[in-house]
């Protein structure tokens, strides 16, 4: 075996002597007296590092006997051929703190003697499997302290094992201290306003003296992530960390705008005046995938099964209300958001009632100065504050208030949009010694989303809506030396809602229909113009609470982790619902609502409970980890469902192979289960005379009240398979996935018959109303309803890929390109009735009936980003070009002849195929341009942020999406279409109040 000896000059021959001395005394000693390995470098020499450098660690050693040639070190000449370069700052640094920095990347014995001489060598592989075994079964107390760039303590750092889902806080001295089943683990550390930093637990040389440096998340730091980061969520799914820099960068008004980050997104020019749906993984945005997307606030999934604010609730038509159709992400405003976690892949057994995977929004918790911020573009304005404060002995609060204004456009004001949200969240360390973190928050939102009337409008067109909510969470973790980690989370909502919609008519007179029952009524006729109102007030109220215990086990190299909990979540809406108003309830042959108690609808209740087993491997240069998970879900207290999900990967060196499946359902929301009733209203009789004493109508009214028990939950089928390879000169991240959405709820044309008494005129006395009787005669007319079924099909197949190119250090420039590929099978499984085409007063009216066409959609989106960082002048720039390769939508099996129809006296007949294009049927062959393929071509958009940050933290910055004001156009049935948005721009200015 070679050894290398190194000296900062030429070694004379008593040099060499005394040096061939040392060694052999060295030897000698270590050999009879069996030395120990354990680090004992306690020099307290000073080097000075005279600027910031990567070097080897040879060339740390030659660095130390440059200053200090007293130094000997004895080595295997290739020792550190594969070690980690070493990252130097410029200052002073001392001997041993240098030598720990950098040997802190691989395994190795130090033993120093006297006189300065230092033997490094290999540490001896273990060859006892049984004492090696014994060993690791034995808990490792990993004890650290976490400081800032200028040596001062910080406390309320967060300190996560995400492997092994278990965390701590640093006290007020900046100490920590955790107990793993060996340190093969990595420390995430985590504090407001600081850079995140990663420890290998296996690096270190000293486990129960660990000393961290954290740094200001500010632009003078030479990596500065603005781009959402495709990561590995701990099930071994696919997920994209979008953290505050990224967040800044955007200037992210709410969560909407946040996933536009993500692979096949498009940054959109901000508008609050319309309701925003997340839309994970789908070529086509729908409202089933989009009720199926869990937003999980803190730990606390914001629940909207209880929102039944529906215009029309046979239609499921929401107005300005997300009815059915998940959250409205305008709601969540990044005031005091630390991180955001699209889980677009298999999501943990713990996360239920959803279908299309979820997104987690973590808070800020820990000390902080106040942050006051202000975004400005054309039409929306918003301004919020935040600040953390230390309670010393009673933890730490967290404070955010937000206020945001939008208007349709900057020229007019008729719609408009206006929230303002104020957060605390208290973090209170129970009992210390039980290792306890309480966390309570509290929330109350409030938000005002409307259409004014104009006064030169003619058509008054007016909406107000209004919602106040309120949301108090309990959440914590402590340690049980029976249970493991015990982690616990129980939240309550309570939203206010009133929506109000006042329609000025102006096509009267029409006969006033006010009947709240079944039945043939005699009224008058409406004014030539009226207005018609209509008023909801709904109080969803939502009680979630869900326990967990986590226990570990380590054998030899296989470390197990099972994680078992339960959960109910009870929602109910104690509004007291529907009215219309206005004298006038006319719906036109057509069914629509009247009114509805919601207090007395019944409440959704779900029973759940869940396990999980991680199953992980390591070894010298790979990792394996299987996790086998089910969840049990009691629905609605009659559907039993299991959900199995289960992932598997591996990895070898930079190379990692993963793969998922999972089954996931979705609860019907209330209103789609107990819609009300809608009313069907029809004209027996009328007559309008000039005297409007003597004016008459007979009207029927029939009240159709729909049992919806048959419907079930969306079922949700998803499989993945990907790899990530890290060479040295790029990250690559690949996944392909299929996702099945099935039996979603849709709503579902169907024929009914009505009978309609034929009136006579028995006597017209002048003055008076006629008097009419009815001649015996009746005949039946068909109308359609709305009825909701498990119609709705969608299975999408896609492709993600991110390519992440090593920086250029010279230019400290960075590219990324996220792609996405997208191909959507779209159907609804029932049929289409449509009414034939024909004469006022003919009655040979009939309804033809149509298969409904399966929906092919193809999306083919890419983001080339580039990156231009200067630490020197904290200022970042990004460049995106938005490549949109493909978009289009196609019918296939589309026929504009019916298979069936339904005569006047709602008779059904089927139509055989070879008669379907007869002229007899012509009054039902649907419009040539009724199944029309779109496709778009190649098209462009670049969009520039720019943001400069100053010494003392303020920033400011500047977005303009399409920047170059580039506006193609194409063709579309005779017309041009734009591709294109508009210029937008928008400022940003934040303001660090220490």
């Amino acid at each position: 075996m070679k050894f290398k000896l190194i000296s900062a000059c030429s070694v004379s021959r008593k040099g060499l002597l005394n040096c061939i001395m040392r060694i052999f005394v060295f030897l000698f000693c270590a050999t009879m007296f069996g030395f120990s390995s354990n680090n004992a470098l306690s020099q307290n020499a000073k080097i000075n590092i005279t600027e910031d450098q990567v070097v080897t660690v040879d060339e740390v050693f030659k660095i130390i006997k440059e200053q200090s040639s007293d130094y000997m070190f004895i080595y295997r000449q290739s020792l550190f051929e594969f070690f980690p370069k070493v990252e130097l700052k410029k200052g002073i640094i001392k001997v041993d703190k240098l030598l720990t920095l950098a040997l802190s990347g691989g395994n190795v014995d130090v033993t120093m003697m006297d006189d300065n001489v230092i033997l490094i060598k290999e540490k001896p592989i273990e060859v006892n499997n049984k004492e090696a075994g014994e060993k690791n079964y034995d808990k490792v107390e990993i004890k650290g302290r976490v400081l800032d760039i200028n040596n001062k303590p910080l406390s309320d750092v967060n300190v996560i094992v995400a492997e092994l889902n278990i965390g701590t806080f640093t006290n007020k001295n900046g100490e920590f201290s955790l107990q793993l089943p060996h340190n093969n683990f990595l420390l995430n550390l985590s504090l407001i306003g600081y850079k995140i930093k990663e420890i290998d637990l296996a690096l270190e040389l000293d486990l129960s003296n660990i000393n961290i440096t954290l740094k200001e998340d500010l632009l003078d730091l030479d990596t500065v992530v603005v781009t959402a980061t495709k990561t590995v969520s701990r099930e071994g799914t696919s997920s994209y960390k979008i953290g505050s820099q990224a967040m800044k960068q955007v200037q992210a008004m709410n969560l909407a705008d946040v996933l536009s980050l993500l692979p096949g997104n498009k940054a959109q020019q901000s508008d609050l005046t319309s309701t925003k749906q997340a839309n994970l993984r789908s070529a086509v945005a729908s409202d089933v995938n989009a009720f199926g997307t869990a937003i999980i606030l803190d730990g606390a999934a914001i629940s909207t099964d209880a929102n039944m604010q529906t215009k029309n609730a046979s239609s499921l038509d929401g107005g300005k209300s997300n009815v059915a159709g998940g959250v409205d992400l305008r709601s969540i405003t990044l005031a005091n958001v630390e991180s955001v976690e699209v889980i677009a892949g298999v999501a943990s057994p713990k996360y239920g009632n959803l279908s299309s995977g979820g997104i987690l929004v973590k808070s800020k918790v820990g000390k902080s100065p106040y942050i006051v911020s202000k975004n400005v573009s054309s039409t929306n304005y918003q301004a919020s504050i935040a600040k953390g404060y230390e309670l010393n002995n009673y933890g730490v609060l967290n404070s955010d208030f937000s206020y945001a204004y939008s208007s349709g456009s900057p020229t007019e004001r008729k719609l408009f949009y206006q929230s303002f949200n104020l957060g605390l969240r208290w973090k209170l360390p129970v009992f210390e010694n039980l290792e306890w973190n309480h966390f309570t928050s509290f929330r109350i939102g409030h938000s005002d989303d409307g259409n004014r009337h104009e006064p030169e409008e003619v058509y008054k067109n007016e909406a107000d809506v209004k919602s106040t909510s309120f949301q108090a969470t309990l959440s914590g973790d402590f340690s049980s030396s029976i249970l493991g980690k015990v982690s616990y989370n129980f939240s309550g909502s309570l939203v206010n809602q009133h929506s109000y919609y006042d329609t000025y008519v102006i096509n009267g007179p029409f006969p006033i229909i006010e009947a709240l029952e079944s039945g043939t009524y005699a009224t008058t006729y409406s004014p030539n113009a009226f207005n018609q109102t209509r008023d909801i007030k709904g109080r969803p109220v939502n009680v979630n609470g869900r326990i967990d215990a986590q226990q570990h086990l380590n054998l030899e190299t296989i470390d197990f982790n099972f994680e078992t909990g339960l959960q109910y979540t009870f929602d109910d809406n104690t509004g007291s619902g529907r009215v219309s108003t206005g004298n006038i309830a006319h719906s036109q042959d057509i069914a629509g609502s009247r009114s509805t108690t919601f207090e007395k609808i019944p409440a959704s209740k779900t029973f759940s409970a869940y396990h999980q087993t991680v199953i992980k491997r390591t070894g010298e240069n790979s990792k394996q980890q299987l996790n086998l998970g089910v969840r049990y879900d009691n629905m609605l207290e009659r559907y039993n469902l299991w959900s199995p999900r289960m992932s598997f990967l591996s990895k070898y060196n930079n190379f990692t192979a993963r793969a998922a499946w999972g089954v996931s359902y979705k609860a019907p929301a209330m209103v789609q289960l107990y819609p009300g009733r809608s009313y069907i209203d029809y004209i027996n009789f009328q007559y309008y005379a000039e005297n409007p004493d003597e004016r008459l109508a007979i009207v029927s009214t029939y009240v159709y009240q729909p049992t919806n028990e048959h419907l079930k939950p969306n079922y949700s089928d998803l499989k993945e398979i990907g790899f990530d390879w890290s060479p040295a000169f790029m990250n690559i991240n690949f996944t392909y996935f299929k996702k099945d959405m099935r039996r979603g709820i849709n709503t579902t044309e169907e024929l009914i018959l009505l009978p309609k008494p034929v009136y006579q005129v028995a006597s017209a006395p002048e003055g008076e109303q006629p008097v009419v009787e009815p001649t015996g005669e009746v005949s039946n007319i068909p109308r359609t309803v709305s009825v909701m079924k498990n119609n709705a099909f969608t299975s999408t197949d896609g492709v993600e890929l991110t390519l992440s190119p090593e920086k250029i250090k010279a230019t400290n420039t960075q590219f990324n390109f996220r792609y996405s590929y997208l191909e959507s099978l779209v159907t609804d499984k029932g049929f289409d009735i449509d009414k034939s085409a024909y004469v006022v007063g003919d009655n040979s009216v009939r309804y033809g009936v149509y298969e409904n066409t399966l929906t092919k959609a193809v999306r083919s989106f890419g983001t080339v980003t580039l990156i231009q960082h200067i630490p020197s002048l904290r200022f970042v720039l990004t460049l995106s070009a938005e490549l949109n390769f493909k978009e289009s939508s196609e019918y296939i099996g589309a026929s504009l002849y019916p298979f069936a129809y339904y005569d006047a006296d709602g008779n059904y007949v089927e139509i055989p195929e070879a008669n379907r294009m007869n002229l007899e049927f012509a009054d039902l062959i649907r419009d040539e341009n009724t199944f029309t393929t779109t496709e778009t071509p190649f098209y462009s958009n670049f969009n520039l942020q720019i943001r400069k940050e100053s010494k003392q933290g303020h920033s400011f910055s500047f977005y303009a999406n399409n920047a170059p004001w580039y506006n193609p156009t194409y063709e579309f049935l005779g017309s041009n279409r734009r591709l294109n948005s508009k210029l937008s721009v928008g400022f940003n200015l934040t303001l660090l109040i220490k």
